[in-house]
Formats: structure tokens, sequence, C-alpha cells
């Protein structure tokens, strides 16, 4: 039977104007669909347009770039809770925290004891050191930083008196050539006792800062029942979380779609073990710093060794960073204390042997062998981590940070294969 040639023009024509009118479809469809978002943007919340989202993108499941747009989505929502909801959430990640630090020693005291009590071995005497630090060390700290201020307009007084005795022996020397030494010119326009008022009010200003960040106050949440989210629901979810850590785990595993499981995984495994070689290993190296920092300096009678130690310690979670910001109490100290030589020197001699302590013992033994995290990324992580998402943000700066560059790396080890940078194999022939 013969067949009409033009019939495969037509079916061509036909399908061509069915894919223009399903085309035009789409057009009305997005067209209306915007303007009933416009009409109801009153009620709209980034949520609900996230849930939205996902509904819309399920005809599409399965195609190429659907799981991309879902995380990208998934990652902005996660991002604008923690930014709206930081004060209330605070007590729930920093649980979260705490079972991540905290679940290889309880798997390991597992291996003798029940779980339920391996977790009560470790959560009681910690919540007795951290009862402890609240009701005794951080008084004491306040208390030092309190006098330090007190005394600081006296150390600028003496700090001009000794720049201009160091003048007037350059003076007398004569040496030709020798500009006008005057460092103190601009301070001496100071006023020692405005300038105490002025460190008080800041103090005053930074305190109810970190406690606006760290308690979520001014985002809704009242100031008891954020205490009593961090005093009692920290601990409790504490608890349940380690208890359920490993269920947890393998849940979140199960999820991955088989496909794309192993490599996942593999990626998981890789950021799971430099980022809890960074964050036990340099949590435990500074708490290290800060106690050898302040019984050296203790033993040898060096005034508020306390303030010292824990400039130290809080600061060294970057490292050497607690090294150099703690000079600035020691000199401060040294100028107050009668005798400004030999308390420079015995701060030196601890700093000196906390240091050699910290790099050839502790650090090595504890940290290991370096996750590749430069100081200076890990000090604009926390920057710009407390500055966007408040303490929640400093909490989730350091996994952040070590996630940027197992991304970063992955992505230059997929740039070096592609073909843009290897060329084609004429290129490679050529070269």
């Amino acid at each position: 039977m013969a067949t009409d040639p033009a019939e495969p023009a037509r079916e061509t024509t036909g399908e061509s104007h069915a894919e223009l009118w399903r085309v035009i479809h789409a057009v009305f469809v997005l067209a209306i669909g915007g303007l009933l978002v416009w009409s109801v943007r009153g009620v709209l919340s980034p949520l609900l347009l996230y849930l939205m989202l996902l509904a819309l993108l399920v005809p599409y499941t399965g195609r190429r770039g659907h799981g991309l747009i879902v995380l990208v989505a998934t990652v902005l929502v996660l991002l604008w809770l923690l930014a709206t909801l930081g004060g209330l959430l605070a007590p729930f990640v920093l649980a979260l925290a705490l079972a991540y630090i905290l679940d290889p020693a309880v798997d390991y005291l597992e291996r003798r004891v029940p779980r339920t009590v391996a977790i009560a071995m470790l959560g009681i005497p910690a919540l007795a050191l951290i009862a402890v630090l609240i009701v005794l060390a951080v008084p004491a700290v306040a208390d030092q930083v309190d006098t330090l201020i007190d005394q600081t307009p006296q150390a600028l007084r003496q700090l001009s008196a000794w720049f201009e005795s160091v003048r007037m022996r350059l003076a007398d020397l004569r040496i030709p050539f020798l500009p006008d030494f005057d460092p103190m010119r601009d301070i001496a326009f100071l006023n020692p006792d405005r300038l105490s008022e002025m460190l008080r009010e800041r103090q005053t200003r930074i305190f109810e800062g970190g406690a606006t960040a760290l308690l979520g106050i001014g985002r809704g949440v009242g100031a008891i029942f954020t205490v009593l989210g961090y005093v009692v629901l920290t601990p409790v979810l504490l608890v349940y979380v380690l208890r359920d850590f490993d269920r947890i785990r393998h849940g979140l595993a199960s999820l991955i779609p088989p496909a794309k499981r192993g490599g996942v995984l593999a990626f998981l495994r890789e950021y799971d073990r430099l980022l809890s070689r960074f964050l036990r290993g340099q949590l435990v190296a500074a708490a290290i710093v800060g106690t050898l920092t302040w019984l050296g300096l203790l033993l040898l009678g060096f005034p508020n060794s306390g303030l010292v130690g824990a400039v130290a310690g809080v600061f060294n979670v970057v490292p050497y960073l607690g090294l150099i910001v703690s000079i600035v109490p020691v000199v401060i100290i040294s100028l107050l204390s009668g005798s400004v030589g030999a308390s420079l020197l015995k701060a030196a001699i601890v700093f000196a042997i906390v240091q050699f302590i910290d790099g050839s013992v502790t650090g090595p033994r504890i940290v290991g062998e370096s996750v590749g995290l430069h100081p200076v990324w890990v000090m604009l992580a926390l920057a710009m981590g407390g500055f966007f998402l408040g303490f929640v943000g400093l909490l989730l700066a350091m996994p952040g940070a070590v996630l940027v560059k197992l991304l970063l790396k992955e992505g230059v080890e997929r740039y070096r294969s592609s073909r843009m940078f290897r060329g084609s194999p004429a290129d490679r022939a050529s070269g």
C-alpha cells in the first residue's frame, strides 16, 4: 500500500504546533501563578515558598538539574531559618555540636558498659565542670577585667612617662638625622579618667551585644526562656541525641539515592575526619594552652593570671592567635606591676614554655596533622559566622569552613581532570 509522502511533514508540523501550545500554556500558568503569589505576598514566608517550590518540582523529579535546584533552595531556607530563629535554635545546634564531639568517647565506653551509662559517665562530669566555670571562673575573670579597666589610666600615664624619658635620652645623644621622636604626642591629649569611662562603656556594650548574640534577646525570644533553653533544654537534647546518634547517622545515610550513595558517603567520611580532628583536637589544645598559661603565671606571681589564661585559651582556638591577643593585657598588667621588666620576663618565660609544649607535644599528639585550614581562613569563618548568624554562626563556622575547603578541593580536582584543563588530544600531541 502506497504512503502519502506529505504525511511525515504533517506529523512534524502537528508536533511543532503542540509544542508551541504547551509553551504558551506554560507561560500563562507562570503568569497567573506569579499574579497569585504577588497578590498574597503579605502572608508568604520563605519557608512556605520553599514548600511550594518543592511541590512544583515534583513532575521534574529525576531530570537533570532537579537535585541541584532542591539543594540550593534547601540551603537558602536553612540559612534564613538560622538568621531568623537563631536564638531559639541555638540550644539545639549546641546540643548537636556537643553530641558530635562526645560521640567517639561514648562509643568507646559503650564497649564496656551500656550506652545510657556511658552517656551518664561523660555527661555528669561535663555538666559539673560547666557549672564550676559559670559559678567560679567567669565571675573571677570578670572581676579581673574590671580591675584592669580601672588601672588602665595609671598604665597610660606610666607609658607616657617612659616614652618621655626615652625621648629625652635620645635628644641628649644628639644623633644626627634622627627625627623628632614622640610617639605619645597624640596620646598625651587623652584624659586618662575619660579613657577609663570609655573602656567601661565599651565593656557594657560588648557584654550586652554578647548576651544578645548568645541568648537571642531581641529576636522574639525572652531572656528567661532562652536561659532556660540553654540550662535545661541543651542537656536533655544532648542526652537524646547521644543515645540515638548512630541511628540518626544511618537514617540520614539511607536517604541518599543508592546510585550516588557511595560517592556521597566517601565525601562525608573525609569531611567527618577533617572536622572531628580540628574540632576535638583544637578545642582540647586551646583548653590546655589556657590552663597552662594560667597556672604558669600564677606560680610566678603574675597579677591577673586568670584573665591572661582565659584570653590565651579562648583565642587559641585559632592557632597562635591566643598568643598575639594576650600580649595586650600582659603589657598593661606589667606596666601596673611596679616592675615592668620582671613581669614581662615572667610572661615571656611562661609563653615560651607553653608554646613549646603546644608546638611539640600537645599539638602533634592531639590535633595531629594539619587539616589544611589556614588561621586567616579560620578567623574569616568565625567573623562572618558571628556577624551574620550570631552564636549559631560561631558554632557553624568551622563545619562550614571545612565543607568549603573540601568542595574547593573537589572542584579543583575535577577541573584538573577536565578537558578544559588537559586540552584535546590534538592539543596535547602538538604540545
